[in-house]
C-alpha cells in the first residue's frame, strides 16, 4: 500500500519505520536529559556541603584564633611581645578570611 506523505510517495510501512525512529531518538534524548539533570543536581548539592564546609573551616579557625588571643592578653608576656603576637593574628586572621573568600569564589564559580 502506498500513501502520498508530504511531497513523496512512501510506503506505510516505510513511514511506520520513520516514526519508530523517531520516538527511539526521542526517548533517547529524554533519557540523557534526565541523566545530566541528575547530575547537575549532584553537583548542586556538593557545591552547599563544601560551602557549609568552608565556612565551618572559617568559623573553627577564627574560634580557635580568639582563644589563642585571649590566652595571650591573661598571660604575663611584656606588652611587646604581646603587640607583636597580636600583630600577627590579624595578619593571619586576614589571611584566612582571604583564602575564605578564594574558596568560596571556586565554589560559586558557574562554567562559561
Amino acid at each position: 500500500m502506498t500513501k502520498k506523505y508530504s511531497g513523496g510517495w512512501f510506503e506505510v510501512s516505510e513511514i511506520f519505520e520513520l516514526q519508530k525512529k523517531l520516538t527511539k531518538a526521542r526517548e533517547e534524548f529524554h533519557k540523557r536529559e534526565v541523566d545530566v539533570r541528575s547530575r547537575l543536581a549532584d553537583l548542586e548539592k556538593k557545591k552547599v556541603e563544601t560551602l557549609k564546609k568552608t565556612e565551618e573551616m572559617k568559623h573553627n579557625t577564627l574560634h580557635d584564633i580568639e582563644k589563642v588571643d585571649e590566652g595571650i592578653m591573661k598571660s604575663s608576656l611584656d606588652a611587646e611581645t604581646k603587640a607583636k603576637l597580636a600583630s600577627e593574628i590579624v595578619e593571619l586572621k586576614q589571611d584566612i578570611e582571604r583564602k575564605y573568600a578564594e574558596l568560596r569564589a571556586t565554589v560559586l564559580v558557574k562554567p562559561s
